[in-house]
């Protein structure tokens, strides 16, 4: 395959669920109705069609690490939803390594070690146990002279991005890896330099993160291969080519920090990033940088304001003001600060939040579904249940309220979990939520699971974050006789707990697509 062009996958068709049902939305719940249609859709099969990484446009494909289509794991592999434990489990080492001190300490650089061609890169430390930012979602960029494109994931709050180099730690072949000796413009970054944030002594510059084998370097940058050139760009070069690492190639960062990607490609008047993540691991999302500002239909955009984390300061914190669920609001402790230790992430996938956040959102779950059959919890997520041969659901929909006075809704697919997505919600379901592990409780993380399937852009120099709304409003009597009739019927037999208010919503019937694709 070319340098300078790499494929990527398309799906052809959505994923068709075997989940015949009719749903809408009523005031704060969503309901769910099976079908008397025997019929069955199945699912499409998983294949791909082959288009040039860019799309044309402004727009780099964004597709999950377990599609058939992901360059991180391959068409002959399964896309099947990863276990809510595995989920777990590197959701809660991701929340630890957001909030960990960063390394400050004094580091002695060693004479580097020579690479082939001529090219000199510095080596420190030992191998990390783990890469920071290896996640979900990837993107295929470039770098250097000429060109070698890569996939890597996304990263909103490192700081840095990262790039495995060769040579690499064992000195065994690790492809893929960036080949230094190959660029004409790969450059070290210095000891002292503006872009070396680490205080050491020596000629280069070690990367800031404790245990990592690697240097910071600069060389081209390429967003959309053929497009957005980023020269010097600042980036970290790392060796470590452990199994953990495979086959991940580097971070993509898009955090508030001066050397990111989106940093150096913003431009006045325009937001920094937006994206747009899928729903289903075999859909593909996309990403923008730089991009005009986007359009919702009927101007329905709602905004949560940044606020700055002197700690965290590459990280995107949002003034969250608080959290309602079935329309009334749950009822935080006074003394909680949920405004400045909020931050919004990529790289998690569950929403964690503060202990005495939680608590009281998953009581006022529990509360409004006490007429549903319970089921044991999935590792981490407490409060499941199973739906299996019902005939109506009503599923309590979480609303996240920000400090200047707007709210963005969770759709029902956001706010539950299941490992068996096809069938859903007439499966076992848990709520995607949790309380944020013990030493670093003092946070609340909004995961990605809850930034599926709608734009989310990030206006850094205006201060907030964007959701264009993506619900189609309908009015009952739009729906067909037959569907409105069956609907009316068995709302009446739904077990829920509805007030009878639309709460906030302005047209209390509304009906939901199931995006399997990100649209503008």
């Amino acid at each position: 395959m070319s340098p300078t062009v790499l494929f990527f996958c398309l799906l052809l068709l959505p994923q068709l669920g075997t989940s015949s049902h009719i749903s809408y939305t009523l005031g704060s719940k969503k309901f769910f109705v099976r079908s008397s249609d025997k019929s069955q859709a199945t699912s499409a099969p998983a294949s791909c069609s082959s288009i040039p990484s860019g799309l044309g446009s402004d727009k780099v494909p964004v597709v999950h690490r377990l599609s058939p289509c992901s360059p991180l794991n391959g068409a002959d592999k399964s896309n099947s939803k990863p276990s809510a434990m595995d989920v777990y489990r590197r959701d809660v080492r991701r929340v630890r390594s957001l909030f960990a001190s960063p390394a400050g300490e004094i580091v002695s650089a060693p004479a580097p070690a020579p690479a082939p061609g001529g090219v000199r890169v510095p080596a420190y430390g030992v191998t990390a146990p783990t890469v920071p930012g290896v996640q979900d979602y990837a993107v295929v960029v470039g770098f250097g002279t000429p060109l070698q494109a890569f996939a890597m994931v996304l990263e909103t709050s490192l700081g840095l991005s990262l790039l495995r180099c060769k040579p690499c730690a064992s000195r065994r072949d690790c492809e893929p890896a960036f080949d230094p000796s190959k660029s004409s413009t790969f450059t070290n970054v210095p000891c002292g330099s503006p872009d070396c944030r680490t205080t050491c002594l020596g000629s280069v510059c070690p990367l800031p993160f404790g245990g990592m084998d690697g240097s910071v370097v600069q060389d081209v940058f390429r967003f959309r291969i053929s497009a957005g050139i980023v020269n010097n760009f600042t980036f970290g070069c790392f060796h470590d080519d452990h199994p953990a690492f495979r086959p991940v190639v580097g971070a993509l960062d898009l955090s508030r920090d001066s050397r990111s990607v989106a940093s150096r490609l913003a431009t006045p008047g325009a937001p920094t990033f937006s994206y747009c993540l899928p729903l289903s691991t075999s859909g593909m999302g996309f990403l923008t940088v730089a991009a005009a500002r986007p359009e919702a239909p009927g101007g329905r955009v709602q905004h949560a304001p940044l606020v700055l984390n002197p700690a965290f300061p590459s990280a995107y914190f949002i003034d969250l003001a608080g959290i309602s669920l079935n329309g009334r609001d749950v009822p935080i402790p006074p003394a909680t600060d949920i405004a400045h230790t909020t931050a919004i992430d990529v790289g998690t996938s569950f929403t964690f939040l503060k202990p005495d956040v939680y608590a009281p959102l998953r009581d006022a779950f529990r509360a409004d579904m006490t007429d549903y059959p319970t089921a044991p919890p999935m590792h981490g997520l407490d409060t499941c249940y199973n739906f299996t041969g019902l005939k109506a659901i009503a599923i309590p929909l979480v609303r996240l309220k920000f400090g200047n006075g707007e709210s963005f809704i969770l759709g029902e697919e956001q706010t539950m979990y299941s490992e068996h997505p096809s069938t859903f919600p007439f499966t076992v379901a848990c709520l995607a939520f949790a309380a944020s592990p013990s030493g670093h409780d003092q946070y609340s993380v909004i995961g990605t699971l809850a930034q599926t399937s709608t734009e989310v852009v990030y206006d850094v120099s205006g201060g907030k974050v964007m959701w264009p709304s993506s619900g189609d409003f309908v009015n009952l009597e739009d729906l067909p006789v037959q569907s409105s009739k069956m609907l009316i019927g068995e709302v009446r037999r739904v077990p829920a707990r509805y007030d009878g208010k639309a709460a906030d919503d302005e047209h209390p019937w509304r009906t939901t697509r199931d995006l399997a694709f990100c649209h503008d």
